[in-house]
């Protein structure tokens, strides 16, 4: 891939406390949060990526305004170097995933750079990329894993463990506890050796597909040169190597009838679960020997373990070497019993990151089944993706999240290819 030192624009620490602006990623932000995080500051980032309109603009109007206004305040300062920034997420429990956030090349003819691991649930593009048109600025990061020998992992070791001094901004999130922690580097023989690393390597497209789509779109439409920030994605690279990368599961519930009888056919082994919280149902299923998850019929009173036979799936199953419960459910399981495999993305199936949410969907009579899965291992998931196989939708849940408003890129932004000679 072709990595970019950039122009960050940072919160001025001198003017505002940066660590206090920054907010989830975009859409992780619903109406009500939106509104308490805009009443928290005048400078909060929400402000920016998640706008409301109001004095007679829209809210993506509003959002470049309000960007403009910052930057003549001296509430936004640019960094005058083109930087990498090192980035570690700590964890309550002391572990770090770090990653290095910076510019990849995303014009026509760079496809093969990024490959997206799983399909997208049909959405518009538009209200991104109608933002970014009007405020010509890349505003937040995306997660990528880099395909790479572990040597990124071991040079942002290095970094964060005061090669890089000390951090532009400390963010402590007040709903998990994880600390986001930014850091600038501007040397370049540094930056280039990150270059190194990463040259010729692929990288998989984690969260923000849609993202990446824009931004893509977008430099099509433009005719965005190579080299330039109208070209590029900012992004937060990890290397797949990683000890520490969690890909936690998303639930399913199905909204549509399941032939319960044909299920009588599937060569799975059945275990009833006591557990009817939805947490304590996840566990029981993460422990389990795998491939495995739980299934909870409407009007059950308790949901069942299953054992799935990766053997008895198609021939086409996609990403066959990791034998991953969540593709089996798509590819056999449902399909067998009468849900086709376009269910993923019509809107047949309701996705939950808490299982108790799918629990409270059944006591609600909104779904006919809920389907507790298993996370992933970062070994299944490069097994899983190797062959360019796509996933179901939400196949993969990375946390810790990415934070917004530690650093951003405007695309008048001076950058630099972090090795000359790469191309």
């Amino acid at each position: 891939m072709k990595l970019y030192a950039f122009q960050g624009y940072r919160y001025n620490s001198a003017v505002v406390d940066a660590a206090a602006q920054a907010a989830p990623p975009f859409d992780q932000i619903d109406e009500t949060l939106r509104d308490r995080l805009h009443a928290q500051s005048p400078h909060q980032f929400a402000r920016v990526t998640k706008p409301a309109g109001d004095e007679g603009k829209t809210p993506h109007e509003r959002s470049a305004a309000l960007h403009r206004e910052w930057l003549e305040r001296g509430v936004v300062t640019r960094d005058e170097t083109p930087s990498v920034y090192p980035y570690a997420i700590t964890q309550p429990d002391g572990s770090s995933r770090l990653g290095l956030c910076a510019l990849v090349g995303v014009e026509p003819g760079r496809e093969a750079d990024l490959w997206p691991h799983e399909q997208t649930v049909a959405k518009s593009i538009a209200e991104r990329l109608d933002l970014l048109r009007l405020t010509r600025i890349d505003i937040e990061p995306v997660f990528y894993l880099a395909e790479d020998d572990g040597t990124l992992e071991r040079l942002l070791t290095e970094d964060c463990g005061g090669g890089a001094g000390e951090a532009l901004v400390s963010h402590t999130d007040p709903w998990t506890g994880d600390v986001h922690a930014l850091y600038r580097l501007t040397d370049t023989e540094r930056i280039a050796a990150y270059a190194g690393a990463l040259a010729g390597a692929r990288a998989a497209i984690a969260d923000g597909h849609h993202r990446t789509q824009v931004a893509q779109t977008y430099a099509a439409e433009e005719g965005a040169a190579g080299g330039t920030a109208a070209a590029c994605k900012m992004v937060v690279l990890t290397s797949l190597a990683s000890a520490n990368l969690r890909i936690d599961p998303v639930h399913r519930g199905v909204r549509v009838p399941v032939d319960r009888e044909a299920m009588s056919t599937l060569p799975l082994v059945r275990e009833p679960l006591e557990a009817i919280e939805g947490q304590e149902i996840a566990a029981r299923v993460a422990a389990a020997p795998q491939p495995a998850l739980a299934v909870w019929f409407q009007g059950d009173e308790a949901p069942e373990l299953w054992t799935l036979d990766p053997d008895a799936a198609p021939a086409d199953t996609p990403g066959r070497k990791a034998n991953l419960p969540a593709v089996l459910l798509h590819h056999h399981l449902l399909k067998t019993t009468g849900v086709p495999i376009e269910s993923a993305t019509d809107g047949s199936i309701a996705y939950e990151a808490d299982p108790d949410e799918i629990v409270a969907l059944l006591k609600n009579s909104e779904i006919t089944a809920g389907v507790f899965l298993p996370p992933m291992t970062p070994k299944q998931f490069a097994l899983a993706t190797e062959d360019g196989d796509l996933l179901p939708p939400k196949s993969t849940r990375f946390l810790p999240k990415l934070v917004s408003g530690l650093v951003w890129c405007g695309h008048d932004a001076m950058i630099v290819a972090g090795d000359p000679q790469q191309t």
